[in-house]
């Protein structure tokens, strides 16, 4: 009877995600089969998971969780995870009732508008790989963010989405983007190299200080083997005063 109650207990781990302690803090791996419950999955973990992996689908409500429940949080690896649309009051925008499309990390996702409080201790982070957007100020002053990974089918970089990151010391950004919004990278004055896989630059001309407060003379801009000049000519790119071509021409 024991060891029956022994593999329950183990089922119900396996059913709702794993948690598990080492030398540095607390891990929590957890498979969310339905957005908006990742709070309760964590349960007693919420407040001292350093290390949290998200497999499954999450929603903006997920979201609030690990940004406004999770004060331990360092390493957030999304990478396997699908964020899905949601609608209503309780995203990460406050009471305000928004829609929160599908594959798009929402709009305040880790700055807290409301209590101004920013996750300024979170230093690694890795997007789902099927974001297609990061949302208008998703990771503003996320000043600990030392390690972001982005996904290749980004398209979208909303407006002030990394402003004030700055920890971050490069960014790559792939050739998918299309988009860049003002002040996505405002005042991210720790960056030393930008890197871009678009052979055709973004257009950046009603997008304002997209780069303000990065230093246009030690940080260096990466770009397509080839189009250096085009890049040179650009608005907003010929903020850049090192732009260096990539070598061998590879596509991102």
């Amino acid at each position: 009877m024991k060891r029956f109650g022994v593999i329950i207990s183990v089922l119900v781990i396996l059913a709702t995600g794993c948690s598990k302690n080492n030398e540095t803090g607390s891990t929590s791996v957890v498979t969310v089969t339905t957005a908006g419950t990742l709070a309760t999955l964590l349960g007693s973990s919420l407040k001292t998971s350093k290390i949290l992996i998200v497999n499954g689908t999450i929603d903006a409500r997920d979201f609030v969780t690990m940004r406004d429940s999770m004060p331990s949080l360092t390493t957030l690896d999304l990478s396997a995870a699908t964020i899905v649309d949601y609608s209503g009051t309780l995203g990460t925008a406050g009471t305000k009732n928004m829609d929160y499309p599908a594959n798009t990390v929402p709009t305040l996702a880790f700055h807290n508008a409301t209590t101004n409080i920013n996750k300024t201790n979170l230093t690694k982070l890795s997007l789902p790989g099927s974001a297609t957007a990061i949302g208008d100020s998703a990771l503003m002053n996320c000043s600990g963010l030392a390690t972001i990974t982005i996904p290749y089918a980004l398209v979208t970089l909303g407006s002030s989405a990394f402003f004030g990151c700055s920890g971050l010391t490069t960014i790559t950004i792939p050739s998918t983007v299309a988009a860049i919004g003002s002040y996505a990278f405002f005042n991210c004055g720790g960056l030393t190299t930008v890197t871009v896989y678009t052979t055709s630059p973004v257009d950046l001309s009603r997008s304002i200080s997209v780069f303000g407060g990065v230093n246009a003379n030690t940080c260096i801009l990466y770009v397509p083997t080839g189009t250096k000049s085009i890049y040179q000519a650009a608005s907003g790119w010929s903020y850049f005063n090192n732009i260096v071509e990539l070598g061998g021409g590879a596509a991102i």
